[in-house]
């Protein structure tokens, strides 16, 4: 039996909800992770059933600190928001980086991935250049695959793959009510969106439950397991990306954070800033937010 000692953790969390944001297990002992295989991690997260999973391994490009394998229940995927932050906090909780220190670089699987220590317990990512890829047209295809009819989906905006490492289709909806009644159909977007480059849906209205918010969102990801996502720190990019593009919110410019609320409907508050830098052109999207400390324990695997 193989004993392998993790850290969970909640990102994105807000603190006027004493339950929220998004879950992540992390598995941060090197030399315990080097003792199992990648079939291993893959069970392991599918026992925790988080939205993903961490492994810290050693990383092999010289100016990044560790290498982070990041599991969904459903499969391996290149890169994701919270688990990247989490991973972060996890590094210097466990003194694998010295807790003085203000920024580092993760090795994931899209490549190098700066992150910043803002505070004890905020953690800020800097995700790539911003890419706007292919509009879909039939907003009642699309709107049939979350339970809604076509007039819930905004004639103002495109439905667009937006891409900040990971591509997200952004749907806008009229309103925070159209959001809320989505019911997503993990089934019916597969096999509407499975052709295309991503089956990830991002539900997005200016509406919102909170005042101090910008935007309400939910993501739904049934191509890697993952229904409905808590809060999404991949999406936050695209979703950042998209606000500034296309001019939602007029009080926003360039370089302000954008507030996102996300996970209300699965009873996870979660709160997400997202800035777009640059001046003429976006160059690329900070993603932030706040990580709590929920436990820490030992899994047994067996050999």
């Amino acid at each position: 039996m193989t004993t392998l000692p993790y850290v969970q953790t909640s990102v994105f969390v807000d603190e006027r909800y004493p339950f929220g944001g998004n879950q992540l297990a992390t598995f941060w002992n090197l030399k315990a992770n080097s003792t199992i295989s990648s079939e291993v991690m893959q069970g392991i997260a599918l026992e925790m059933n988080f939205s993903e999973t961490t492994f810290f391994e050693s990383s092999k490009l010289k100016d990044c600190s560790f290498k982070v394998r990041i599991f969904t229940p459903a499969r391996e995927i290149p890169f994701a928001g919270h688990p990247t932050l989490g991973s972060a906090f996890v590094l210097k909780h466990t003194h694998l980086i010295d807790t003085s220190v203000s920024e580092t670089n993760l090795e994931l699987g899209i490549g190098k991935i700066p992150v910043e220590y803002i505070s004890a317990d905020v953690v800020r990512m800097i995700q790539p250049t911003p890419k706007f890829l292919s509009k879909l047209e039939n907003q009642k295809v699309i709107a049939a695959t979350v339970g809604l009819t076509e007039s819930a989906v905004s004639k103002q905006f495109p439905m667009q793959y937006v891409a900040t490492g990971t591509p997200f289709l952004v749907v806008p909806l009229i309103s925070l009510k159209a959001v809320q009644q989505a019911q997503p159909d993990g089934q019916a977007i597969l096999q509407t969106l499975g052709d295309h480059s991503t089956a990830k849906i991002v539900l997005l209205s200016t509406e919102t439950v909170n005042s101090d918010s910008d935007v309400h969102v939910r993501m739904f990801a049934p191509d890697v397991g993952v229904l409905e996502d808590p809060a999404t720190g991949s999406a936050a990019g695209p979703i950042g990306a998209y606000v500034d593009h296309y001019g939602l919110l007029k009080r926003i410019t360039r370089n302000s954070p954008i507030v996102i609320e996300q996970g209300y409907e699965i009873n996870r508050p979660s709160q997400l800033v997202a800035e777009v830098t640059g001046t003429k052109n976006p160059e690329n999207v900070l993603v932030s937010g706040k990580v709590k400390l929920t436990a820490e324990g030992t899994f047994y695997a067996d050999d």
